[in-house]
């Protein structure tokens, strides 16, 4: 029975990471590059319903595309409604018509003229194998409350990290 309620626990946590993940709009995707540095860009992160994996677009000819073949480790960094998430996970590129299609949306002309049979449209994907979050109180008087606190105490207010393995 425990086992059955922490299942359910951890499946409402990962839809509500997901919304927050498809709210935030931008993801700052990190990698590392051929001389071993970290490198990263912000990009558009996309999901699939019943997917767990987090999706972008991006070209065929772009410096990750090949980055990523030689070391597909990626970090994603998103901020969303209050929540801090850094996600881990393991990349791959494809060129997969059909996934290209399902992740397609008319606004990304901007980027791929050639619509999503566009030559240079290649999709990454990232398997998520943790992620990191935290989440401070969103209202003011409570970080004030903590602030008053940590003061009178002489202790640092503290915002919890959460661990959740893979979306």
């Amino acid at each position: 029975m425990i086992r059955n309620e922490r299942h359910d626990r951890d499946a409402a946590e990962r839809r509500r990471l997901r919304s927050l993940i498809e709210r935030a709009g931008v993801a700052m995707l990190m990698n590392v590059d051929e001389h071993g540095a970290h490198v990263g860009r912000p990009m558009l992160p996309l999901l699939v319903q019943n997917d767990p994996h987090i999706y972008f677009l991006t070209h065929r000819s772009s410096r990750k595309v090949m980055q990523l073949a030689a070391r597909p480790q990626v970090g994603l960094t998103i901020i969303s409604a209050n929540c801090y998430l850094v996600v881990a996970g393991t990349a791959c590129t494809s060129r997969d018509p059909e996934l290209i299609r399902r992740l397609w949306n008319p606004t990304y002309r901007a980027w791929f003229p050639g619509g999503d049979d566009d030559r240079e449209a290649t999709a990454i994907t990232v398997a998520v194998e943790r992620i990191d979050y935290w989440e401070p109180p969103g209202s003011r008087a409570i970080r004030l409350v903590q602030a008053i606190k940590a003061v009178l105490t002489r202790r640092p207010v503290e915002t919890p990290m959460k661990t959740l393995d893979g979306l």
